[in-house]
């Protein structure tokens, strides 16, 4: 049996493409890859980086793929609309063809995304076991609509079977299948980096997050947060360094890979030990300790992320429930500074309630943080979320599509922040903060006056549309006469 995997990866930006690179590494996908080939089935990725029309798509697949017996979708809810499309253009072309779609989108709106014609069955959760079962009945000629984790649509009914428990022995799973991707024109060789996963799940119910929804798919007393264990994940890391190029740094995907304090003891010592690359990861500022920053240091943490997502307590707290204090994100973001391990710090604008004052907050605490990277996005209300529902009792929904969260536009109708002045944010973030780490460094009274200033420039865009061009020509005559004027060296 053959099974061929489309995944559609352009959702990184306007433009929607990568800069001549075949995307990224997906350790869902090379999980259950992993295990399929395991069972002696044959496995192939469609990857599709950039935008085209269905039609397209479907003259590469009856060229690459047209032998496949199951063509399986991975998708967001932004890129569903696309999958719904070449679903049902492929269904036309190949009706004998079973059509499967998993991910995080048809987890959370199977009905949704069941109605979409070309689509037979929907994955809930987890997909490994439930592929597996599926190919099984498949080649035995069993029933296939009691399969659990698995929707199907089969003579004009649709079998809703019960979630699949979560998978709790992430070490019995066979490494992912990274052969899956292209990796030699990927994002990821792009970066110098390969890409890993330790943990699923995250403990947090974040209003924006697709977490706090997914939890309530597992079967009661299920554990939603999972971990590989530090030898397992430890043995991942050297199989790939023996398999792949040299690279320079690794990425752990994981939402919060050092949440158990142990755990993670464990593993950075180890990890230090025998692997001894640089590496990215994420965590949350009410983790940061000094023993954790003192064992990522000498791990070898190249850059640390945080989710600040927004500098206005009541925003944060209130709207994305993320139960952070102020006091406590700048004293994290001190012990990181004084072990000198560069910080990323998440942020987004356009949250449903936020002001144009309240983001300007998010661009203080930014500067005070100093970050070696600003991350930013736009608010986007992703379907079954607590947030989106928000939205949806408010009045705030729009029918706009975005296909990622990069484009520096809303989706919403917020009364106190236009789409306009969100843009606007967003265009100048970085240079807000920049402009707010230099006042910072002022003595008084001048760090209140400056303060001021561009308090009042952030909040009437109109006006520093007119101003910044003069300051830049300023700035730039300023620059070439000091140079002309210093004294040259011999």
């Amino acid at each position: 049996m053959y099974i061929v995997f489309v995944y559609f990866d352009f959702m990184q930006g306007a433009g929607g493409k990568y800069n001549g690179a075949s995307g990224k590494y997906h350790e869902g996908l090379a999980s259950i890859s992993a295990c399929l080939k395991q069972r002696g089935y044959r496995v192939s990725l469609y990857q599709i980086t950039e935008k085209q029309t269905a039609e397209q798509y479907l003259d590469t697949f009856k060229t690459l793929y047209a032998d496949a017996d199951i063509v399986g979708f991975s998708s967001t809810s932004q890129a569903f609309p696309y999958v719904s499309e070449f679903a049902n253009v492929l269904k036309k072309a190949f009706p004998d063809k079973l059509m499967i779609c998993g991910g995080v989108h048809p987890s959370l709106m199977p009905e949704e995304s069941l109605q979409s014609p070309g689509l037979d069955i929907v994955c809930r959760g987890e997909g490994e076991y439930s592929m597996l079962e599926l190919c099984e009945r498949l080649e035995s000629g069993g029933d296939i609509t009691s399969i659990e984790g698995l929707w199907v649509k089969h003579n004009n009914r649709v079998y809703s079977n019960p979630p699949r428990p979560p998978i709790r022995d992430l070490d019995a799973l066979p490494f992912p299948d990274r052969d899956l991707f292209d990796y030699e024109h990927s994002v990821d060789k792009q970066m110098d980096r390969l890409v890993f996963s330790g943990s699923r799940g995250c403990p947090h119910d974040c209003t924006y997050c697709c977490n706090h929804a997914l939890k309530k798919l597992c079967p009661g007393g299920t554990a939603y947060v999972r971990r590989k264990s530090p030898d397992r994940l430890i043995a991942e890391i050297q199989q790939a360094i023996a398999q792949y190029p040299p690279f320079t740094y690794i990425y752990f995907a994981d939402d919060l890979l050092l949440l158990k304090k142990n755990w993670s003891a464990e593993f950075l010592e180890k990890y230090a030990a025998s692997v001894r690359k640089p590496f990215a990861c994420n965590c949350r500022f009410e983790l940061i300790n000094p023993a954790l920053v003192d064992q990522l240091k000498k791990a070898g943490c190249w850059q640390l992320q945080l989710g600040l997502e927004s500098g206005s307590s009541y925003i944060r707290q209130e709207v994305l429930n993320r139960h952070q204090s102020t006091e406590m994100i700048l004293s994290a973001g001190k012990l990181i500074a004084e072990k000198q391990i560069p910080l990323l710090v998440f942020s987004m604008i356009g949250v449903p309630f936020e002001t144009p004052a309240q983001a300007l907050e998010t661009v203080k605490m930014n500067a005070l943080l100093r970050p070696t990277i600003c991350h930013l996005t736009v608010f986007y209300p992703f379907p079954a979320t607590e947030l989106y529902a928000l939205c949806q009792k408010n009045g705030l929904l729009t029918p706009r599509h975005l296909d990622s969260l990069f484009e520096g536009e809303t989706t919403l109708q917020l009364p106190d922040f236009p789409p306009n002045k969100i843009t606007f944010a967003y265009r100048n973030f970085q240079t807000f903060v920049s402009q707010y780490m230099t006042i910072f460094s002022f003595k008084q009274p001048w760090r209140t006056i400056f303060e001021k200033i561009v308090d009042f420039l952030w909040l009437h865009p109109r006006i520093y549309s007119v101003v910044n061009p003069a300051y830049r020509a300023a700035k730039k005559t300023f620059r070439s006469i000091r140079r002309k004027l210093s004294p040259k060296k011999k």
